[in-house]
C-alpha cells in the first residue's frame, strides 16, 4: 500500500511540475472529451448530412436549438472545420464537432503533451522532444544534434499530413483521402503538435529552476564572503 501511495504520489508531481504543462493538458483533454460526449448531448439526427467552409461559421442556427454546453462546443468546431459529413465521425445520429482528421489530432495531442510531461527536463527544446520518444528512435535522430533532430521530428509528423491534405485539396487525380489516411495522418500530426508546444513549456519551466538555483548559489556565496 504504501509502496502504490510513493508511485502515485510521484507521479502527480510529475504531472503538476509545470502548472502551465498541466493546464494545458487539462485543457486539450476537455476539449477531447467534448468532442465525443456532445453528440449525445444533441437530439440524434439534428447534425446530420451538413456540409460547410472552414474558419466560418456556418450552422448557427442548428447550433441555436441547443443547450449550452454542445452549443459552445459545436459552434467552436465549426469555426474551424468544414465539418463534411463524408469525412466525419458519427455519433448518437450525429456528425462530431470537427473531421476525423481533426478529431484524431486532438486526441493524439494528449498524448504527445503527455510524453513530454514524462521525459527528462532539459532547456532544450530539442532535446525535450527527443527524450520523449522511444530510446531506438531518439539514438538515431540524435546523430542529426538537438536542434536538427528537433526540427525533424516536426517535418516527419507534419509531411504526410500535408501530402495527403493538400493532394485532396487540389483533387490531383481526384484523389478523395480515406478515413484511416486521415485519422493516421492527424494522429502524427497531433502528437508531434502536441509535443513541439509541450517540449516549449518544459524548456521555460526548467530554465526558471535552473536560474533560480543559480541566484540561490550566488546568494549563498555573496552570504559566505561577508
Amino acid at each position: 500500500m504504501e509502496v502504490s501511495s510513493a508511485v502515485a504520489s510521484e507521479f502527480w508531481a510529475r504531472l503538476t511540475w509545470s502548472k502551465a504543462l498541466f493546464g494545458l493538458l487539462v485543457i486539450n483533454v476537455a476539449w477531447t472529451a467534448s468532442l465525443f460526449i456532445c453528440p449525445y448531448l444533441a437530439p440524434s439526427g439534428s447534425f446530420a448530412n451538413q456540409v460547410g467552409g472552414a474558419n466560418v461559421i456556418d450552422h448557427e442556427n442548428i447550433w441555436a436549438t441547443y443547450s449550452i454546453y454542445p452549443r459552445i462546443i459545436y459552434t467552436i468546431g465549426d469555426a474551424q472545420c468544414h465539418q463534411l459529413f463524408y469525412r466525419s465521425f458519427w455519433l448518437n445520429g450525429n456528425q462530431m464537432p470537427i473531421d476525423e482528421r481533426m478529431t484524431s489530432m486532438y486526441v493524439f495531442a494528449n498524448l504527445g503533451v503527455l510524453a513530454a510531461i514524462f521525459a527528462q527536463p532539459s532547456t532544450s527544446t530539442g532535446q525535450v522532444m527527443l527524450n520523449a520518444l522511444p530510446r531506438f528512435l531518439s539514438r538515431r535522430l540524435a546523430r542529426l544534434g538537438t536542434e536538427r533532430a528537433g526540427g525533424a521530428i516536426v517535418v516527419l509528423g507534419l509531411t504526410p499530413m500535408a501530402i495527403d491534405g493538400f493532394t485532396q485539396l487540389f483533387r490531383v487525380n481526384n484523389y478523395e483521402s480515406t478515413p484511416l489516411a486521415r485519422v493516421v495522418t492527424g494522429a502524427l500530426a497531433g502528437f508531434v503538435g502536441g509535443l513541439l508546444v509541450a517540449a516549449m513549456l518544459v524548456t521555460i519551466r526548467q530554465f526558471s529552476i535552473e536560474m533560480q538555483a543559480l541566484q540561490a548559489r550566488h546568494a549563498m556565496m555573496s552570504a559566505s564572503q561577508r
